[in-house]
């Protein structure tokens, strides 16, 4: 057996396309969380009884005590932004639902019967390039978003685990501002105000994730930029508007990121993601989660013939269909074939698909970790 490595280590190495002593395990992100409804069952089975604090409210993610990370030996631990002090959600609430405004100025709303919030109102749908030059865009360098991050980071960093955090992209948090409808035409029929549009929300992100790093930077192992491009078929929008528009802006933005840490550049693009990986390589995308096993052109075992010297891959475990409502042995068998198909030589973290789900059964989400912990161990 290969000598026992650090969390931070096993992570580092793994994403240097080599192999450490074991498949590194990550739980626990915004895009590999767990929703507070599966937490409770599972902090349940594991006999732990304390209240439940929400990390993210859109996705309704739960803030996953040290006590089960440790149970299930996970490599990674994050630290995220923080919402201005000064912002005023503006909840409201009625018998069907509930809702707050996001620092953007979108509504986001959870019917009672929902497990999420979903956004609703988009300020901008209306709006022209001259509305945009008035608009009351968020403040990038308003300082209670950074308060005590860097002493986070460090309490991270010393003890051993790989640091992590997520970030919204460009093209994502524009089409909130506009509603998606709207950026699908205007991106073919008005290219110009899709442009300003994204111009004007890199500038904003640019600068704020300038000052996220100036405070852990140093320290910090992989960054994520959520950024979905891809429905479960294929592109949301052709690969050559893709190209044209929103990948210059996507590079813009890794290069700033790039000048402030030393961390891994991930990119987190649900769906058949497959025909974007080239030009993620190229704009400078080391890792690419979640590896959506479900979504067309995304078979494991070719991603990693094709690409796996390249480029790393993050998630894998199926979501749609074996965690929810697989048997444990099926669950083991999908761990396996994902070690397989993506462990081979290093550049694999192995995680959920995306974040695991209300119906998803406790006695799986322990299956996966410990066939993780039992079957990811690389030989010498």
């Amino acid at each position: 057996m290969k000598g026992i490595h650090t969390s931070r280590e096993r992570v580092l190495i793994a994403f240097e396309h080599k192999e450490p002593d074991r498949v590194p395990l990550d739980l626990g992100g915004y895009q590999s969380g767990i929703t507070t409804i599966a937490y409770e069952k599972l902090k349940n089975q594991l006999g732990i009884n304390r209240p439940t604090r929400i990390s993210e409210r859109n996705q309704q993610l739960a803030v996953i005590d040290d006590e089960v990370l440790k149970e299930f030996k996970i490599d990674t631990r994050y630290v995220f932004m923080k919402p201005s002090a000064h912002w005023d959600p503006k909840e409201g609430h009625d018998k069907q639902s509930i809702w707050y405004v996001d620092e953007w100025g979108v509504q986001w709303k959870k019917p009672c019967t929902s497990f999420y919030y979903d956004p609703v109102g988009a300020p901008l749908k209306e709006a022209t390039v001259e509305d945009l030059r008035h608009y009351p865009w968020p403040d990038p360098n308003e300082k209670s978003r950074f308060e005590n991050l860097d002493k986070e980071a460090q309490a991270i960093y010393n003890s051993g685990y790989a640091l992590c955090t997520t970030v919204s992209g460009v093209f994502e948090q524009a089409w909130y501002l506009v509603g998606l409808e709207r950026i699908m035409i205007e991106i073919i029929e008005n290219p110009s105000f899709v442009e300003a549009l994204l111009d004007q929300v890199l500038a904003i992100l640019s600068q704020q994730y300038s000052n996220f790093l100036d405070m852990i930077g140093q320290h910090l192992n992989l960054i994520e930029i959520w950024e979905d491009i891809s429905s479960q078929q294929g592109p949301l929008t052709s690969p050559n508007i893709y190209q044209k528009i929103i990948k210059p802006r996507t590079r813009d933005l890794i290069q700033v990121i790039k000048s402030k840490t030393k961390a891994k550049v991930a990119l987190h693009s649900c769906g058949s993601a497959s025909w974007a990986i080239d030009d993620f390589i190229e704009i400078g995308i080391e890792v690419l989660n979640p590896v959506q096993v479900n979504a067309a052109h995304m078979d494991t075992k070719e991603l990693k013939r094709k690409y796996g010297n390249s480029i790393s891959f993050w998630g894998g475990i199926d979501t749609q269909r074996i965690l929810p409502h697989g048997t444990t042995q099926e669950v083991e068998e999908e761990v396996k074939r994902r070690i397989d198909d993506l462990g081979e030589g290093g550049g694999y973290l192995l995680a959920p698909v995306h974040n695991i789900q209300p119906d998803v059964p406790p006695e799986n989400i322990i299956a996966m970790y410990q066939t993780g912990l039992k079957y990811g161990q690389y030989q010498n």
